[in-house]
């Protein structure tokens, strides 16, 4: 693909801690040159570099003012060299490592959540990761366009290239692509491994034949293997380049045979080594620095980390950090600490480069180092993760660094050493890369250049395969633990290339959002597209489901029963994006529906976790209950709906005693049923929703069975349609007006208020705001608010204080005010049920509950909510940005401990204790059917 009006190839390295852009002419001869690019040095100075800081600043209003008016860049957000330096002086007001988050599922990366954790910026003026993605992307293009555009030479109509670390999944790609499209550019933008845009800049000045092949100690003249070790600010990626000699062409062979897995081990890493080290020479014995103190701290060690290894020098040479001051305890008298360069290369080797077997393997543990909410691996040991990867590959012949991390020559020295002790003493050859910052960037334009020309270049398919659970297909094992696997791309796929599967019998339900839980796997064993496979830990890593709607409406052949017969196609597109489609098998009806990511899934609900761990852990994948004894179950709840309205107490019908009947025809009291079959008998409850209508118990008997069988919203596949029906009992209203169906229906949406959507829990507050905020509001209504845990952090802030004041007059006159503890238990909580971490309020506000909670007696009956709630707000997760400072932890720790909770409880307030599926069953109200397990 290319452009008829496309003068230069553009390659973008959009790097987690610097970015670049290079371009290659197209017409005439010419090699990729870097584009300087202008940017802040200071208040007062410009500068041009050819790297921009991935950091991006919000200035106060007095350094915006100054700034006004000025021709380098637009917008409120700096970009660059000052942004970076800011984050040492207001961290709370830089943005970094936003391209880490973007492979990040656990978060909504199109939610503004960024800087994270600051508490110094309104929650409307923070950004996402995606918007900040385009802010530098943004940034780029105007450069290009103040320098080129009036010589008739616009960003738009070139040829563009962004680069990718190799091991992006899918979902990371597409959200790439998301971030160059609001930053405005074409919608032909393709994406390139950086591997392979290193390995291109190397290729533009070597000659492989020669310096591979004619090597003095080289033993064999068969295939070439060049491993490229790229160790950036934010991630570790290897690839393997297999090379062998075409006697047709004077050019070789290229081929990219294996890409590791992906592993969010960087600078940022090192750069949070150092300061723990160094933290205790800051910090009063015992003490930890404030969120703030410790954002500028790392941002320091940065700058350390870069002057210590930039040059060689003695051991004992000193480095200096300084914090200014903050007028905070913690810090003491203290602002300045010193590490030596001996300290600096001791952390450095022996953390993230330490020599280990060639059987060594990363360890997986809970103790993961995490900061920011990211989630870094357990083992920060980058060469047992290289081992890992290298194990039963070939020999490697020659290795070429890349990325900033490795621009000292100590650690190329000791990765060399290491694979050569691996290799029985073959230590392969070092390519030359003189700028390891830059190389990524040239490659890419040098690819696009190959490209626009159609010459010879890398041949490189699919990284990872993708496979699809299925549903509705039988398991394989009926004792399995998971659905089988569809392989619907497989690993090394070409560009392009189309896979068909026709034969799997595969039907969608129509007018209904149909969901495909997606993985990918870059395991060494080999899947055929059609293949159906049975899982294997650690090989199939999940992604953002795939979701489509076929429409009735839209079809124009007879459909039986609401399904459609479907087969798949899937290619990863020119672009290099993933592109899987629902084809029709019917041969009247010729459409076909593509499959898109659900970007929010593993945020809203946490389902595809939820789900994943419920599979892992042993839990049958059927109803626990006999097919007759089902469907009598089934029948029983429409036969009990279908009964007129009976005033009569005897025959008065109550979800007890639905209950009860049921228990009988199952076999089986109801706390044993499993998700599954507590799923299973909704569609009879659905059916008879009419029914409501009859009478007022019929109502309450339908809500309630309707909260029992659906709880807690999220967790079994299909619960987000099951929700989209019962949300039309909301927009129905009560058939029955009156206190007691109202209060059976806040009990409904409490009970699946995992399951609703940010948009739902929005609306359920605001119909009832005035008597939320007014202390009118009824015990069900104001517990389901402390369910909500997806409204707006300004909004969960104020009833937060709200409810502290009213709960507090309510204590002093000795009045019940049990429900209002409990729901701030749930809105101060640490640990969200459902929902991701920047969800989670302020410590400042659970500092705000105890100072007006705590000369309270805890033990007092009325009072006795207190204790379960500073278990929940002060617990410790290992996150600066919701854990509480260790004095207050200590004072809520005392007082829980004087009021009778045990020290095992408290302890997960002093330390941080991993949290267990136990901790999690414990927050919810009503018990969970044993199928549903809750993440650990």
């Amino acid at each position: 693909m290319t452009k008829d009006r496309a003068r230069f190839a553009i390659g973008i390295d959009l790097g987690t801690t610097n970015s670049a852009l290079a371009f290659a002419p197209l017409v005439g001869e010419g090699t990729p040159e870097v584009l300087r690019v202008p940017q802040w040095q200071g208040l007062a100075s410009l500068t041009e570099k050819p790297t921009l800081p991935s950091f991006l600043y919000l200035p106060e209003e007095e350094v915006a003012a100054h700034l006004r008016g000025e021709e380098v860049g637009s917008g409120p957000w700096i970009v660059g060299l000052f942004a970076r330096k800011k984050a040492s002086e207001v961290p709370g007001r830089v943005v970094h490592s936003a391209k880490s988050w973007l492979c990040h599922h656990a978060a909504d990366r199109s939610a503004p959540f960024l800087p994270w954790g600051s508490t110094v910026l309104a929650r409307d003026q923070k950004i996402s990761p995606v918007h900040a993605s385009a802010l530098i992307l943004n940034y780029l293009r105007g450069t290009w366009n103040s320098r080129f555009v009036q010589a008739g030479f616009a960003f738009d109509d070139q040829d563009i290239t962004v680069t990718v670390p190799a091991s992006f999944d899918a979902a990371a790609q597409r959200l790439t692509i998301t971030a160059a499209e609001e930053a405005g550019f074409p919608g032909d933008v393709r994406l390139l491994e950086e591997p392979q845009a290193a390995f291109y800049c190397w290729l533009e000045s070597h000659d492989p034949a020669r310096e591979l092949w004619q090597r003095p100690d080289s033993d064999h003249a068969g295939p070439q293997h060049v491993l490229v070790i790229d160790i950036g600010g934010g991630t570790s990626d290897f690839s393997i380049f297999e090379i062998r000699l075409n006697g047709q062409t004077p050019e070789p062979d290229i081929r990219r045979v294996a890409v590791s897995e992906h592993t969010l081990l960087g600078g940022d890493n090192i750069d949070l080594a150092v300061a723990h080290f160094l933290e205790p020479r800051l910090a009063v014995t015992g003490g930890k620095l404030s969120g703030p103190q410790w954002d500028q701290l790392v941002s320091a060690c940065r700058d350390l980390k870069e002057q210590a290894l930039a040059a060689t020098g003695p051991p004992d040479e000193r480095f200096v950090v300084a914090l200014a001051g903050r007028g905070s305890g913690m810090v003491g008298g203290s602002q300045t600490a010193t590490v030596t360069r001996a300290e600096i290369e001791s952390l450095l080797l022996d953390g993230f480069f330490p020599f280990c077997p060639a059987a060594a393997r990363p360890y997986r543990t809970q103790a993961a180092l995490r900061e920011w909410g990211l989630p870094y691996p357990s083992d920060s040991a980058i060469t047992r993760h290289l081992a890992d990867f290298l194990n039963d590959r070939p020999r490697i012949d020659a290795v070429l660094f890349n990325g900033g991390s490795v621009r000292p020559p100590l650690l190329r020295q000791r990765l060399g050493e290491q694979i050569g002790a691996w290799q029985d003493g073959f230590v392969p050859k070092v390519l030359e890369n003189d700028e390891p910052d830059l190389a990524v960037a040239r490659g890419a334009a040098r690819f696009g250049a190959l490209l626009h020309h159609r010459s010879a270049r890398i041949a490189a398919g699919a990284a990872a395969a993708i496979f699809l659970e299925v549903e509705g297909m039988p398991a394989t094992d009926r004792e399995s633990v998971r659905p089988p696997l569809v392989c619907v791309l497989p690993q090394g796929a070409a560009p392009s290339q189309l896979f068909e599967i026709a034969d799997l019998g595969l039907k969608l339900r129509t007018d209904q959002l149909v969901r495909f839980q997606a993985y990918s796997s870059i395991g060494k064993s080999v899947s055929r597209a059609g293949d159906v496979v049975s899982w294997s830990e650690g090989e199939f890593h999940p992604l953002p489901p795939l979701q489509t709607v076929v429409r009735a409406a839209e079809l124009s052949g007879p459909q039986t029963g609401g399904m459609m017969p479907v087969g798949l196609t899937a290619q990863m597109n020119a672009l290099g994006l993933l592109q899987i489609t629902c084809v029709s098998a019917n041969p009247a009806v010729q459409r076909s529906w593509p499959l898109e990511f659900n970007m929010r899934e593993h945020v809203q609900g946490v389902a595809g976790a939820l789900g994943a761990r419920a599979r892992e852990a042993n839990v049958p994948i059927e109803p626990n209950a006999s097919v007759d004894a089902l469907e009598t179950a089934r029948g029983q709840i429409g036969m009990v709906f279908n009964q007129p309205a009976n005033n009569s107490k005897k025959n008065k019908i109550s979800a007890a005693t639905i209950l009860k009947a049921l228990e009988r025809i199952l076999a089986s009291p109801r706390n044993e049923w499993n998700g599954p079959l507590v799923r299973a008998l909704w569609p009879a409850l659905e059916e008879r929703r009419d029914d409501k209508r009859r009478s007022g118990d019929h109502e309450e008997a339908w809500l309630i069975m309707a909260g029992f069988l659906l709880r807690p919203g999220f967790g079994v596949v299909g619960d987000d349609l099951r929700i989209d029906a019962l949300w039309r009992v909301h927009d129905d209203g009560p058939c029955f007006p009156g206190r007691r169906i109202k209060s059976q229906e806040y009990i409904l949406w409490r009970r699946v208020a995992g399951g609703l959507t940010r948009e739902r829990q929005t609306r359920l507050i605001a119909e009832e705001s005035d008597r939320i905020r007014g202390g009118r509001a009824p015990d069900e209504l104001v517990r389901l608010v402390g369910s909500l845990e997806l409204i707006h952090h300004d909004t969960k802030a104020e009833l937060v204080r709200c409810f502290c004041d009213i709960a507090v007059t309510l204590a002093q006159t000795k009045r019940h005010c049990a429900p209002y503890l409990a729901a701030l238990g749930f809105l101060l909580n640490r640990t969200p049920l459902y929902a991701g971490p920047e969800t989670v309020v302020s410590p400042d506000l659970v500092e705000h509950a105890y100072r007006i909670f705590e000369r309270f007696d805890w033990t007092t009956p009325e009072l006795l909510d207190l204790q379960a709630l500073f278990l929940r707000a002060a617990r410790v997760v290992d996150d600066r940005s919701l854990d509480l400072p260790a004095p207050l932890r200590g004072l809520i720790a005392s007082k829980l401990e004087k009021s009778g909770v045990p020290t095992q409880q408290t302890a997960k307030i002093k330390g941080f204790v991993p949290i267990g599926r136990s901790d999690r069953a414990s927050l919810f109200d009503d018990s969970l059917p044993p199928g549903l397990i809750l993440a650990e």
